[in-house]
């Protein structure tokens, strides 16, 4: 394994009290740019304290669909640099840790249906790239339900870096398909006619991840940042009227930072190229994959 990316940063602001609104109807951890920027830049520091080489900017939620719900969109290009900001001063003294500016989902995660034309994405990434040009060591496409957002977000990153990866998401689901149905290979597939760096899935159940480790070494490198969390029963086909994002609560099981190492020494040792964390996830879960390096 060559890198250990961060943690969930918006777990980590609510584990450490500070206002997290609802992602569904707000603009989430994006909220503490505006009003606690030093928390982010604590918990960026935290996690490189923590053992982890690349850290991701708090942009995730800084885009204009998701800041209109405040009435903020206005203030998307200076947001989105506040939290390249933020990153650039948590890693000083750090030179080998590297900064991964993230290219999200336009609109609310886990909800292809709502991505709009390829034109309104295509300007949206682009505005991204222009911001984290020469700032960015890595863009970081994550959370990625539909071939089509995932494709066009890492074509656009690749105008901007020479360093991209794609991360898909199964959330909710087995692991098999993601939210729109399509199926995982597919997308691996898909990304590797871009010849990117890396691919990998993020925002699921650990235990759905390592069932598809096969898939995802299909591409040229992969990497995990999972949630920390077991799915109860296999999900494959949730139906048309089903929330992704209440199955997924109802249907895992937190685990410990320590099982959730546990976990990724098995994609260490398939060879993944990079793991870190997504929800439920904080420093003290880099600590432990940290550590089984140091073993």
């Amino acid at each position: 394994m060559k890198y250990i990316l961060d943690s969930g940063m918006g777990t980590e602001l609510h584990e450490r009290g500070y206002e997290v609104p609802d992602w569904k109807k707000s603009i989430w951890s994006a909220h503490a740019l505006n009003e606690s920027p030093n928390a982010v830049l604590e918990i960026h520091k935290a996690n490189i304290k923590a053992g982890c080489n690349v850290i991701t900017t708090n942009n995730y939620y800084v885009t204009p669909a998701i800041l209109k719900r405040e009435g903020l969109e206005s203030k998307f290009e200076s947001l989105t640099q506040r939290s390249i900001d933020l990153a650039i001063d948590a890693k000083e003294g750090n030179p080998d840790v590297l900064i991964a500016v993230a290219f999200p989902p336009i609109e609310t995660s886990f909800r292809p249906d709502l991505t709009p034309s390829d034109e309104i994405i295509t300007d949206f990434y682009r505005s991204i790239g222009a911001i984290a040009k020469d700032q960015a060591d890595i863009i970081l496409c994550e959370t990625m339900s539909s071939i089509r957002e995932g494709i066009t977000a890492a074509k656009i990153a690749k105008e901007y870096s020479d360093r991209v990866w794609l991360s898909w998401t199964a959330r909710g689901l087995s692991g098999e398909d993601l939210p729109n149905g399509e199926s995982l290979s597919d997308a691996i597939n898909a990304g590797n006619e871009l010849n990117i760096e890396c691919q990998l899935i993020n925002c699921l159940a650990m235990d759905c991840v390592t069932q598809q480790i096969e898939t995802l070494k299909e591409s040229e490198n992969f990497g995990i940042f999972a949630n920390s969390s077991v799915l109860k029963h296999p999900v494959t086909d949730l139906g048309p009227d089903c929330d992704i994002d209440i199955n997924h609560h109802s249907n895992t099981k937190t685990v410990s930072p320590k099982e959730y190492a546990e976990e990724a020494k098995k994609w260490i040792e398939a060879g993944a190229y990079v793991v870190g964390g997504c929800c439920s996830t904080g420093p003290e879960h880099i600590k432990e994959i940290s550590n089984l390096l140091l073993d």
